[in-house]
């Protein structure tokens, strides 16, 4: 398991989920797309954009935290036994808090009713955080009774989609007006059956996602 931390996002991540949007596509998706596709799939990401969905409460919208473990430091021998000695003679002194370090988001996913809206893992991410936030996404969405998820991949996404059950439906190419012109992108469409969470009839797809 990833060392990270799933939650519930807020209005104060938007910093943090931006620079982790721009991270993901520019770090893993040049595999596929050149610097013009890249820049038009990150055009208005910005900051206040993020902030404002966050605001508007997607059903849910998780980020995935890794924490680093603080650094252990470690006496040489002679230096210990002189610490050991001069401790003995010395009045004991209380020890300094001990400095852990600040969470990380590196990754987060979003639903937009039965649609996996965002699912990205900055490349300092842990390995498996995309896959954690996917289930988490799922199993909110089986809590919500959809009957299925539906999501549109970029190429360089299609095999991790693939290995989590997802189906490849079709392929579009989606048209973005850039300076000067317009950029075209191969997007796929993809979808996954899910399992009935505790007998909760399922709903139909395409309705408004219901907040608990």
């Amino acid at each position: 398991m990833p060392r990270i931390a799933i939650r519930l996002a807020t209005p104060d991540d938007a910093a943090a989920v931006t620079a982790a949007f721009h991270a993901a596509i520019h770090g893993k998706a040049a595999c596929c797309y050149d610097a013009e596709q890249l820049s038009a799939w990150c055009a208005g990401r910005d900051v206040e954009q993020f902030r404002r969905e966050l605001e508007l409460g997607m059903n849910p919208f998780l980020v995935a935290e890794a924490l680093a473990a603080p650094p252990l430091e470690v006496l040489p021998e002679a230096a210990s036994v002189n610490a050991r000695e001069a401790e003995a003679s010395e009045p004991r002194k209380a020890a300094p808090p001990a400095t852990v370090p600040s969470p990380r988001v590196v990754g987060f996913g979003a639903l937009r009713g039965d649609e996996v809206a965002y699912l990205y893992a900055a490349p300092q991410a842990p390995p498996g955080t995309g896959s954690a936030l996917l289930r988490e996404l799922e199993r909110h969405a089986e809590e919500l009774g959809w009957p299925e998820l539906r999501l549109t991949a970029s190429l360089n996404a299609l095999d991790f989609y693939k290995e989590h059950g997802y189906r490849e439906l079709r392929r579009d190419i989606r048209v973005m007006s850039v300076e000067g012109g317009f950029v075209r992108l191969v997007a796929i469409e993809a979808r996954k059956r899910l399992k009935p969470h505790d007998g909760r009839p399922s709903r139909t797809s395409g309705e408004p996602a219901l907040t608990e």
